[in-house]
């Protein structure tokens, strides 16, 4: 797992830019918070639950897209099988990302059909994640499929209980990495350099003030 984990977080940063995690937090806040209004404004129906699940998935969808917008990224929102919703799907040079609804951090995510194409992009990690030993098959389309996941506060559904930004195994039967946003925004920042002091012109500087004094 840490050689996945080290080298996922090296693509995501090389890869993809900081504004499309950063805008994901905004975004999906804000899906979250608009929903459970909307919903409210309907408190009375007996279907409030149902209507709370919708806006919270048309609002996501939406921010996903403006976020993806944000950073640079390009989009598709194909016609889920059989027809009845739409899905959006962000495209970069090394990256597929999507979306998903989980009700916890490491749940399994429910294997659509479009998932299930996309996860095979992910042989390659899952194999190296497998077995560092054993010979890695050749793979000629090197890029990754991720997800970002969400899950509501169960005290509080105006909120997200959590955003995460994950790669899953390439048959879907787990996560090559899941990690909060948050931590993936913190591996942007460069960590500070020292500020090399070279000892000869230390010296010189040292006597030339005791010399003036």
């Amino acid at each position: 797992m840490l050689f996945a984990t080290t080298y996922i977080y090296d693509r995501i940063t090389s890869a993809l830019p900081k504004e499309l995690f950063t805008s994901v937090l905004e975004q999906f806040d804000s899906a979250f918070h608009v929903a459970y209004r909307r919903a409210n404004e309907r408190a009375d129906h007996p279907e409030w639950k149902e209507i709370l699940g919708r806006e919270r998935h048309w609002n996501l969808e939406v921010g996903f897209r403006e976020a993806g917008l944000a950073a640079g990224l390009s989009f598709d929102t194909a016609h889920t099988i059989p027809l009845g919703g739409r899905y959006t799907v962000l495209h970069s040079p090394e990256f597929v990302i999507g979306r998903a609804k989980v009700n916890a951090q490491t749940d399994k995510v429910r294997p659509s059909k479009y998932r299930s194409e996309f996860a095979v992009l992910n042989s390659f990690v899952s194999n190296r994640q497998t077995d560092l030993f054993m010979p890695t098959p050749a793979f000629y389309d090197d890029r990754l499929f991720g997800l970002f996941v969400a899950g509501a506060d169960r005290h509080n559904p105006a909120i997200p209980a959590f955003v995460r930004f994950a790669i899953p195994k390439h048959d879907l039967n787990g996560w090559v990495f899941n990690q909060p946003v948050e931590k993936v925004i913190a591996a942007y920042v460069a960590p500070e350099r020292a500020i090399e002091v070279i000892p000869d012109l230390a010296k010189v500087k040292i006597k030339l003030r005791n010399h003036r004094q």
